[in-house]
């Protein structure tokens, strides 16, 4: 399905639909975010904190994946467009929608570097661990489009991996900490420092780069009201908001 299909297909989504979800997500907001534990379950419920979605909101989801975000965005009322390359992640996240009776997702199969979208079409975009595949300059292009397809007010939510080449005390300190995490794990452990390691150094696969870089990322693409925040680990979160008036 194509973009503009998914949104027409959500945007008919009926009153009497709207109305229960905004009657069954009346509560206050702490009761619509599940409680955090560990590793990435810590970086969803952060970026569900910080998305404030409300019922009705038109969320992008890049890099969903098997939709931790989306499904989650869409249970709180959002109408989400789930953007990923990988189709069987795709097809587990409908898998998952249709058990538990969400009809505010819709999937669109497409790389994100190379992801078109219509202009101010969205009130939230956010993308959960998936853009430290990106090279710097796609992250930049991806950010700058995104940019474009928000509504004037809208915001984009970017909750990744975040470090850099080990220049800042920062960076070393979240390094020796993955280190001696794998380390504990024995044999498998070390065998994923030096498969880990490799990719870093070489930036195979992997293109991490620090919050202070991501922030700069988003004031060059427009963004204003940059906050940022290191959530566990090496994971991070930034925010910024698309001016009203530009």
């Amino acid at each position: 399905m194509d973009l503009a299909a998914a949104l027409s297909r959500l945007t008919t989504l009926g009153a009497e639909s709207r109305r229960r979800r905004i009657e069954r997500h009346a509560p206050t907001r702490a009761s619509q975010v599940p409680p955090a534990s560990s590793g990435l379950e810590k970086v969803t419920t952060a970026v569900l904190t910080a998305a404030r979605v409300q019922p009705g909101d038109l969320v992008i989801d890049l890099g969903c994946g098997g939709g931790q975000v989306s499904l989650q965005l869409a249970d709180l009322g959002a109408r989400v467009i789930a953007v990923d390359g990988n189709q069987r992640a795709l097809d587990r996240l409908k898998a998952s929608a249709i058990a538990r009776s969400l009809s505010g997702i819709e999937v669109l199969a497409s790389p994100l570097f190379c992801l078109s979208l219509p202009t101010a079409s969205a009130d939230l975009v956010v993308t959960s661990y998936a853009m430290h595949w990106l090279r710097d300059a796609d992250k930049q292009r991806l950010v700058a489009a995104a940019f474009s397809w928000l509504r004037p007010g809208g915001t984009l939510i970017v909750a990744d991996m975040m470090f850099g080449r080990g220049a800042s005390s920062q960076d070393r300190a979240i390094i020796r900490s993955k280190i001696r995490s794998l380390a504990r794990k024995g044999v498998g452990g070390w065998w994923r420092i030096a498969k880990n390691g490799y990719r870093y150094l070489v930036q195979v696969k992997d293109h991490p780069v620090s919050i202070s870089a991501w922030t700069a990322i988003f004031a060059r693409a427009g963004f204003t009201g940059i906050t940022a925040s290191r959530i566990v680990n090496e994971a991070g979160l930034v925010m910024g908001r698309k001016p009203i008036t530009e």
